[in-house]
């Protein structure tokens, strides 16, 4: 039996756009922890922008933010925590004031906007249905926040991306809408998963990942049972070891029924 179970949201746990998620979700979710497994949420958003009606519902057991840039427990504990440093903070403020892009970044208590606020104001209000978490820096030429980010998100139009990238050799670049991007360091989901693993004393083998989207790619490929919705990219079902079926479609139930890790 897996003793870890990890799930991406946005796609897996629940819809995008209207962000539901099905009652056989939940129950496949229950289920599985009154069988001892620990569940875990792995997001490409930060710690403060979790989904709330979901975890109304069930209580996590981690969480893995920013793409693996911080873990924590379902006490707020910090398992873990990466930060771009103060010089790649301030030069990635620089190099997005020469550009007619947007840029954002993840920080441990709030979004910050630094350049194209109407045009992330959009992509939050459409992947998270609230901008309260989003603040206008705009005017702020200099980082002085006392903490630095975990990571970014920005949009950054097709002409601008391999230039922009070319001065952040140590940052990983990672697609999820037409031009946006999540801009982290040389970690992934999956080494929040092996933090975990190591905290509780188990091994990835005994994990199991579900995921749609190209920040899955790692943990679907590393973990013992990788499993890719049905509505996944195809680069992330090619590599997963059971694609289920489409988030609308109960994919997580279904794949739990596959595996032999809940009874119908």
């Amino acid at each position: 039996m897996i003793k870890l179970c990890v799930f991406d949201v946005d796609g897996t746990l629940i819809t995008k756009g209207d962000r539901q998620f099905s009652y056989n979700t939940i129950t496949a979710l229950k289920n599985l922890q009154k069988q001892g497994v620990k569940l875990a949420i792995a997001s490409g958003r930060p710690p403060f922008a979790m989904e709330k009606k979901l975890l109304e519902e069930i209580t996590f057991d981690y969480f893995i933010c920013s793409n693996g840039a911080c873990v924590i427990d379902s006490k707020d504990e910090v398992l873990h925590r990466f930060s771009f440093t103060k010089q790649q903070t301030q030069k990635l403020i620089d190099i997005f004031r020469t550009k007619d892009d947007a840029l954002m970044f993840q920080c441990i208590e709030a979004a910050r906007c630094y350049h194209g606020y109407k045009r992330i104001a959009h992509m939050l209000e459409g992947f998270l249905g609230r901008l309260d978490i989003l603040s206008d820096e705009r005017e702020q030429s200099i980082y002085q926040q006392k903490s630095l980010p975990l990571a970014a998100v920005a949009k950054i139009e097709h002409e601008d991306l391999q230039a922009i990238k070319e001065h952040f050799p140590e940052l990983l670049f990672t697609p999820f809408d037409t031009t946006y991007y999540d801009i982290n360091g040389q970690h992934s989901k999956a080494d929040g998963i092996a933090c975990i693993c190591k905290h509780i004393g188990i091994d990835m083998t005994e994990c199991a990942a579900f995921g749609d989207d190209y920040n899955d790619l790692d943990m679907i490929k590393r973990c013992g049972y990788g499993i890719a919705m049905g509505n996944a990219r195809e680069k992330v079902k090619e590599v997963a070891a059971y694609v289920t079926s489409n988030v609308e479609e109960d994919g997580i139930w279904n794949a739990c029924l596959h595996y032999g890790w809940i009874k119908q």
